[in-house]
């Protein structure tokens, strides 16, 4: 086995290397991929419904069915799709889809728009005992190609792993038989299997397919029994936990019990009735054709719905839109109002100033209703409306003609909640109304 001083490096693809450079087809050397600061490599296995497969690029000796990659080779956006796809790619497998499991206990496929994150996080296949494993179709399985330049045993690390496995006795019609997985010369019918090349999810059925396979039964009404002293048989669908210590089958003393029908009297195994071979040919293909389809069907819903969602965002951005261009209308309709009211008073403040002008130009001084004694005038040096006491007390203008006695005086005037006393004259304005006037708001002239 290599030592620590003769281990050899690994490239992106999971294949070990011992030099620096490789040969890119034209005599010509290019650098290995490197694991860069913040990626990490990414463990896998690869199976069919059956069974493991070999991996192209294995990294172990004594485990040919697991390999790593570098996380940085997945393409963006790295989903379970992308990996899909690259794993597929590197182990030759020409469908490039497949069921991704984030881990062999798991029971549940990833979907395959479900983010992977590689960076800064512990994540899916993070060591060789915990990798992700690929599920693909076993007709694509068969037609697979294989890599050109397959790794040497001898080249390879040897996995210091403990060995786990599932035991069984193996039953015909007519009672146990001898067992190809047979591990010992005394008990030909007690057979073994490794747990870890039993395909996720890890249920009754997904186990029997394996020792099926393993056995080359084929025979039919295969079933599980926990031991040999059970009175029914196990669920297809009941779920095993084959990396705990408690699975039926765990301890060799105590196997599971898997038994088949020959369909014979001698109990030696039909022969394939070429239509049921057929038939179920046929019912594989229909069933990967329809789980193509939902998928398609799938991935279409999804555009719908996000189309449908980005239109609503679109409306309801439109719709805020228009009502704020009509809430801005609207404000600028009041504002108008306003400007308009204000011009109006304006207008009719201004005629009637001058018309209040034009009556005090035509009417002759005499026909004023101003006493005899008023003989002075008075000149507003300021502009006043009057106040709150404007029945008493005059508003002026600047450069208004008052008429007065001129004799001073104090009179009272009422601001609100106040009472003032002001100095003034008693004054008639030019339409002969008389009111008090400040002296601080006139002159004599």
């Amino acid at each position: 086995m290599p030592t620590d001083e003769t281990r050899p490096s690994y490239g992106g693809d999971g294949k070990p290397t011992k030099i620096s450079s490789s040969k890119d087809g034209r005599g010509e050397s290019e650098p290995i991929p490197e694991i860069k600061p913040g990626a990490r490599y990414l463990y896998y296995r690869i199976y069919t419904k059956d069974g493991p497969l070999e991996s192209n690029h294995p990294i172990y000796s004594n485990d040919r069915f697991i390999s790593r990659i570098a996380s940085t080779l997945v393409r963006p956006p790295q989903t379970a799709a992308s990996l899909t796809r690259y794993l597929c790619k590197i182990e030759g497998l020409e469908h490039r889809k497949g069921a991704l499991y984030q881990s062999l206990s798991d029971n549940t496929a990833l979907d395959d728009s479900t983010r992977l994150l590689f960076r800064g996080t512990p994540g899916p296949g993070t060591s060789d005992v915990d990798p992700v494993a690929l599920i693909v179709d076993t007709r694509v399985a068969e037609k697979r190609t294989q890599a050109s330049n397959s790794t040497e045993s001898q080249e390879l690390l040897e996995w210091d792993y403990e060995q786990r496995y599932v035991y069984y006795r193996v039953y015909d019609d007519d009672g146990g038989a001898v067992s190809k997985m047979s591990f010992g010369e005394n008990n030909p019918s007690l057979g073994r299997i490794n747990t870890l090349s039993v395909p996720p999810p890890h249920t009754v059925s997904s186990l029997k397919n394996r020792i099926v396979k393993s056995e080359d039964l084929s025979g039919h009404n295969v079933q599980l029994f926990e031991d040999e002293s059970s009175e029914s048989a196990m669920n297809d669908s009941d779920a095993l936990t084959l990396f705990s210590n408690t699975f039926p089958g765990f301890i060799e003393d105590w196997p599971i019990a898997i038994t088949y029908e020959s369909g014979t009297k001698n109990g030696s195994a039909d022969n394939k009735d070429p239509n049921e071979i057929q038939a179920r040919e046929l019912r594989e293909a229909l069933a990967q054709i329809k789980k193509e389809f939902e998928e398609a069907n799938l991935t279409h819903v999804r555009e719908l719905e996000e189309a449908t969602r980005k239109h609503v965002r679109e409306l309801e951005a439109n719709r805020k839109h228009v009502c704020e261009l009509e809430e801005t209308n609207r404000t600028r309709a009041r504002e108008l109002a306003e400007v308009r009211e204000e011009l109006k008073k304006a207008k009719e403040t201004h005629e009637r100033k001058i018309n209040e002008r034009l009556s005090t130009i035509h009417q002759p001084q005499a026909q004023l209703n101003v006493p005899s004694a008023f003989t002075k005038k008075l000149k507003a040096t300021k502009n006043w409306g009057g106040g709150s006491d404007r029945t008493r007390w005059h508003s002026i203008e600047i450069g208004e003609i008052l008429y007065t006695d001129g004799i001073s005086r104090k009179e009272k005037y009422h601001r609100r909640s106040e009472v003032l006393e002001w100095k003034c004259y008693l004054a008639a304005n030019s339409s002969g109304t008389l009111g008090f006037v400040d002296q601080d708001d006139v002159v004599f002239c």
